[in-house]
């Protein structure tokens, strides 16, 4: 069996230009510019400064990948900082700024004007949410009608800095596109799969910005490593990497379909393989698609892919880990085989479009709403709104729903060189939604795909009887004990456990600084039954809010399984790591997994506070604090925990989370 060595990296073509539009990229304050990577003189090409600007700022990229501060900044000392072309365009229709400003402020106007006709202007407002203001966006600047001439520009500042960094000019010179006429688009059905695509492996989780890179010895011979990906902001796309690329080749196995999946960029013969055998959790590349004697068909894949986009890649052969998924645990992160799906973070696959080349054509990118929540029997409703671009159409765009039941659009005609379109849900129960997006002009066609994904969120008792690895929305529940990566939460139903194992992307945990009493909203996770704990682990981080106490109930019955991750208050004595109570048929384990100060103090009564769990099937009391009865014999300890059982008036209490009625005689009824 030969292991893949690297011999050669080979460069691919990311992007096509056709005519249509220009797009001029800012270097300089006094507006010079450049087309692609070619820098323009000022002379036959270019900008004439008008006004310089204060400064340039370069570009800088954050931990998800987005580009910010790039570009001439117009500061409000230097408002009327602009430029005119050197070149007149003919029938300029369309032209698209992209900008952003410093931090949370700025504003200003975007004057500009063609030819001698009468000027207009884009208002650039402050972003409503703190601190994105620094994030590139574009704003479309649609033209009345065709207009001819050279085009001028200038920047009335306000506040703070608006920085320019680009102006892409849709006229009849145009030489290059505003958009990428290659992509790599995020798969949601299997059906999209065909033989020799090109794909790139992502991860299937909100700010987790990494992507499957190529097998290297040097790196991991077990394993490979994630690299960091560029994904846009609805994750529907991610940018090109050659060191991501892999070819996914269509077969049959037992007269089954299936996949092989081929490094074909670098190596002479590289098949994606799970080679862990019995006892390990690797995936490799290596030279085989089969080993008779150990792994079996260990390069063949069964590939299957849900609306959302989340795919589970099952290997076939013999290794006990065959679930393709990225583990955010490692360090360095990862991708690998795993024994169990949802054992670690599920991945999604992003396909190669062709391009589109020097035709007419109609662009526009897929729009997947993710997961919307309903709030109790409300509706619930959102918009998108997203760039249609267009190449040498000579009929305006017609948009329409094939079904329109759940999706509306704002428009039904887009102008013939593309401009926004706004698309709208509105629903009413849970459900995965799809629909597609026809965009037609004359005999040119495109079909968008239009998702949403619905769902109620959970109480905990719903959530623990989902399957293992479903992912899970929470309603609101409350902190009772957070200990490293154990966070114990419980709402009206019941409790159960966040493992807490951080957040692949930064590292961090999500639960950092949690107190007894803190209220979690917005708790999201793939929800697994551990060796019988209830347990969440967490997707996204969740809104805090502090300050509470969150009091343990007292125990009327000996806990059991029913009560694993409960915070309960007991009250007995402890001799030999066992817990003596009147209410308990039997001593229980006690441990002191949370370290309390001084240890347990044995052989006295006392009143523990604890948490309910399990370890190795066996039921155990982890406490949380103790405090000494004084002036109480033990036998008083069963009279006190009975005290508290009755109001004044001697009803009995019920104990509405195990469904159990306390009789004054002490006998439990199981409600119906």
């Amino acid at each position: 069996m030969k292991r893949i060595f690297l011999l050669s990296v080979f460069s691919v073509l990311l992007f096509a230009a056709h005519a249509g539009v220009t797009t001029y990229t800012f270097t300089s304050v006094k507006w010079a510019c450049k087309v692609g990577s070619e820098q323009c003189n000022g002379t036959t090409d270019g900008w004439i400064c008008d006004k310089e600007a204060s400064e340039y700022m370069t570009g800088r990229t954050d931990a998800e990948g987005r580009l910010y501060s790039q570009g001439v900044s117009v500061k409000t000392g230097t408002s009327g900082a602009g430029a005119t072309s050197v070149i007149s365009f003919t029938n300029v229709r369309q032209m698209t700024l992209n900008f952003c400003l410093n931090s949370s402020k700025g504003r200003g106007v975007f004057y500009y004007q063609v030819g001698d006709a009468p000027y207009d202007s884009l208002i650039i407002n402050k972003p409503a949410t703190s601190g994105s203001g620094v994030y590139l966006r574009d704003s479309v600047l649609q033209l009345a009608k065709p207009l001819s001439g050279k085009i001028r520009f200038w920047v009335k500042c306000t506040e703070n800095a608006i920085n320019i960094n680009s102006l892409s000019i849709r006229a009849e010179e145009g030489g290059s596109t505003p958009f990428n006429t290659v992509t790599y688009q995020l798969v949601t059905s299997t059906d999209q799969l065909q033989d020799s695509d090109q794909i790139i492996i992502g991860v299937h989780q909100n700010g987790v910005n990494y992507i499957m890179g190529y097998f290297d010895e040097a790196v991991s011979s077990n394993n490979i490593h994630a690299i960091r990906g560029t994904y846009s902001a609805d994750r529907t796309t991610v940018a090109a990497d050659e060191n991501a690329i892999y070819t996914l080749r269509k077969t049959t196995l037992n007269n089954e379909d299936c996949y092989y999946i081929q490094d074909e960029l670098r190596y002479e013969e590289a098949y994606l393989v799970a080679s862990g055998g019995q006892t390990k959790n690797r995936l490799a590349l290596w030279t085989q698609l089969t080993d008779p004697k150990t792994y079996g068909n260990y390069g063949y894949w069964d590939i299957q892919v849900a609306p959302d986009g989340e795919a589970v890649i099952k290997n076939l052969g013999n290794s006990l880990g065959k679930y393709l998924q990225y583990n955010a645990q490692n360090s360095p992160t990862l991708f690998g085989c795993y024994a169990t799906q949802g054992a670690q973070t599920p991945v999604c696959i992003y396909r190669r479009t062709e391009a589109i080349g020097d035709k007419p054509a109609i662009v526009a990118p897929l729009v997947n709403f993710g997961t919307a929540l309903l709030d109790g029997n409300k509706s619930v409703g959102g918009e998108r709104t997203i760039t249609v671009n267009a190449n040498q159409l000579t009929q305006d765009i017609t948009a329409k729903l094939l079904h329109g039941d759940i999706f509306s659009v704002n428009t039904g005609t887009i102008d013939r060189d593309g401009g926004p379109l706004t698309i709208r849900y509105h629903a009413n129960f849970t459900g995965h939604y799809i629909d597609t997006l026809l965009l037609t002009s004359g005999e040119v066609q495109t079909q968008v795909p239009v998702m949403l994904t619905v769902v109620r969120p959970l109480s905990i008792a719903e959530a623990v009887k989902q399957p293992d690895y479903t992912l899970v929305y929470l309603n609101e529940v409350e902190v009772t004990k957070k200990f490293d990566m154990y966070i114990f939460i419980r709402d009206a139903s019941g409790s159960m456990l966040i493992w807490d194992g951080g957040n692949g992307a930064t590292g961090k945990r999500y639960g950092a600084g949690l107190k007894n009493g803190d209220i979690l909203k917005g708790v999201r996770g793939r929800y697994s039954n551990y060796y019988g704990v209830p347990e969440l682990a967490p997707t996204a981080q969740w809104n805090v809010q502090t300050g509470g106490t969150a009091d343990p109930e007292v125990a009327v019955a000996q806990p059991d399984s029913a009560d694993v991750c409960r915070f309960l208050r007991v009250y007995g004595s402890v001799k030999d790591g066992m817990l003596k109570s009147g209410i308990f048929a039997e001593p229980v384990p006690v441990v002191d997994a949370f370290s309390i100060s001084g240890g347990i103090t044995e052989d006295i009564s006392s009143t523990l506070n604890v948490i309910v769990m399990i370890s190795h099937d066996v039921l155990q009391l982890w406490v949380v604090s103790q405090t000494i009865e004084t002036g109480l014999e033990e036998t008083n300890a069963e009279t006190k925990y009975n005290s508290l059982r009755y109001n004044i008036l001697g009803q009995p209490v019920k104990d509405d989370y195990r469904g159990i009625t306390i009789t004054p005689a002490g006998q439990k009824t199981l409600r119906p």
